[in-house]
């Protein structure tokens, strides 16, 4: 529940403040921590919670590391935009398809976010929930697979794959078309707040075709939304 302050207005009514007061300090207006006592304990009533949805500001998809990779020097590199190269790719395509398209490993993603603005919303704030959206274009199987999810702190697009932590969360997905929205841990908004992280990697190190399929990037409407709900 949103906890705010109501003023009267002059007139008989009651003008919702939503919390925020502020305190003159000489030379500027400051927040003002508001609380008010319950009869049992001081209950804070000048913050608020807010719930703020970043969409994906880029994507990209890149090749594993094979031999096959290697000799073409492609190996952990970005995949052109005009073969996936905007979606994210997770896992390793079986046969037939790699007698067809070569051995391109086990691939992966990345997707970042407008981070700076992250960050200035989230200052001195509390982290009370994370959701990503996922879309998924394709899975090896009809009857889905499983994404993985781990972390990366790149300010910006990435010619090459990199990642700080791996295996944060899984989401199973039922059918190839299909967009959910995934319950991360707190920590994920606590960590986009202190700059540690800036966006997300899909990648499994499992060679079980389970895993390969790739999701929409920001081409599409269906591209990846990051949601926060935060008190400050």
């Amino acid at each position: 529940m949103t906890q705010g302050i109501k003023m009267s207005d002059g007139q008989g009514g009651w003008l919702d403040r939503q919390g925020q007061a502020k305190i003159w300090n000489g030379s500027s207006w400051q927040k003002a921590s508001v609380k008010l006592w319950t009869g049992e304990s001081w209950r804070t009533v000048s913050q608020t919670t807010n719930t703020l949805t970043f969409p994906a500001t880029w994507t990209q998809s890149y090749y594993g590391q094979t031999s096959w990779t290697a000799a073409r020097g492609l190996n952990s590199s970005a995949r052109p935009r005009n073969d996936k190269g905007n979606n994210m790719l997770q896992g390793r395509f079986s046969n037939p398809d790699v007698r067809w398209e070569g051995d391109a490993g086990i691939q992966a993603g990345m997707m970042g976010f407008n981070d700076d603005a992250i960050r200035s919303a989230l200052q001195n704030s509390t982290i009370n929930s994370v959701r990503l959206y996922v879309h998924s274009q394709h899975w090896w199987y009809t009857t889905g697979g499983q994404l993985v999810l781990g972390t990366h702190n790149a300010s910006g697009w990435q010619g090459r794959l990199n990642f700080k932590q791996l295996d944060i969360a899984r989401q199973k997905y039922g059918s190839r078309d299909e967009g959910q929205w995934i319950t991360l841990p707190n920590w994920v908004g606590e960590q986009f707040r202190d700059n540690v992280i800036k966006g997300f990697v899909t990648f499994n190190g499992s060679t079980d075709p389970y895993y390969y399929g790739f999701f929409y990037g920001t081409d599409d409407s269906r591209k990846p939304q990051l949601q926060i709900t935060y008190t400050k």
